[in-house]
C-alpha cells in the first residue's frame, strides 16, 4: 500500500476512534444519573433501569471498539502519533467507565426498599 493511503486509513480510524470516545463519555455519565435515579425511587422503574444498563453496555462495546480502531490505526502507520494518544484515551476511559459502573452498581445493591 503507498505510504500515504496508510495515513489516511490511520486518519480514519483514529477520527473513528475520537468520535466513539467522546459519544460515550457524553452518554455514560447521563445513562448512570437515569439508572440510579430510577432504582433510587419508592417504586423502582425497571423499564427505565433495564434501557439504561443496555445504553451503559453499549457505551462499553463503543470503547472497546474504539480501542481497537486506535490499535488497527497504530498498527497500520506505525509513525503515528494520534494513534497513541487514542489508545491511551480509549484504555483510560474504558478503566474509568468499569469503575464507575461497579461503583454504581455496589451503590444500588446497597439500597434497602
Amino acid at each position: 500500500m503507498p505510504d500515504q493511503k496508510k495515513k489516511d486509513i490511520s486518519t480514519v480510524f483514529c477520527g473513528l476512534s475520537t468520535a466513539f470516545v467522546v459519544l460515550s463519555s457524553l452518554v455514560s455519565p447521563v445513562a448512570m444519573l437515569i439508572w440510579f435515579g430510577s432504582a433510587y425511587g419508592i417504586r423502582q422503574d425497571v423499564r427505565t433501569m433495564d434501557s439504561c444498563q443496555s445504553v451503559l453496555i453499549m457505551c462499553a462495546v463503543a470503547l472497546l471498539v474504539s480501542l481497537g480502531l486506535s490499535i488497527a490505526a497504530k498498527v497500520i502507520n506505525r509513525k503515528g502519533k494520534w494513534s497513541v494518544v487514542c489508545i491511551v484515551i480509549s484504555a483510560v476511559s474504558l478503566i474509568i467507565g468499569i469503575l464507575f459502573m461497579l461503583l454504581l452498581i455496589f451503590a444500588v445493591s446497597q439500597y434497602r426498599y
